[in-house]
């Protein structure tokens, strides 16, 4: 008996400048920025390393503050990249429509940013390395 169904393999790539990048990697050298919000300034306070990810002390006076990423002109960055965000040791999660906000409550101080830039699949999940 013959079968009907067959069997394919698919692999989620995302070809980039010099290379493909696939689900599950590390995004290497995007800009971490950092704003007071809302409508503060944003400047780039760290770029991830070759594993995606960044640490940076930084001092902050009081209010609550943005945390983004960007890609600059020259490079490629793919749209379902995830930022996975620490403060202090403490994680920041996305609010509904995707900010990462932490608040600073005393008048001036220094705040430890730290985290990972990684590819997501479409569904929103990590998705295995390649092998």
């Amino acid at each position: 008996m013959t079968s009907r169904f067959k069997i394919a393999l698919i692999s989620l790539a995302l070809a980039v400048p010099g290379g493909v990048v696939n689900a599950g990697e590390p995004i290497p050298g995007v800009d971490v920025n950092l704003g007071k919000d809302p409508g503060g300034t944003a400047i780039v306070v760290a770029t991830t390393d070759r594993e995606g990810r960044f640490s940076v002390q930084v001092r902050v006076e009081r209010g609550e503050y943005a945390v983004s990423t960007a890609c600059s002109p020259r490079q490629a960055c793919p749209s379902n990249r995830r930022l996975t965000l620490s403060v202090d040791g403490r994680p920041v999660r996305p609010d509904a429509r995707g900010r990462y906000l932490f608040p600073v409550g005393g008048s001036l101080g220094t705040v430890v940013l730290s985290g990972r830039v990684d590819i997501f699949d479409r569904w929103g999940r990590q998705a295995e390395p390649a092998r």
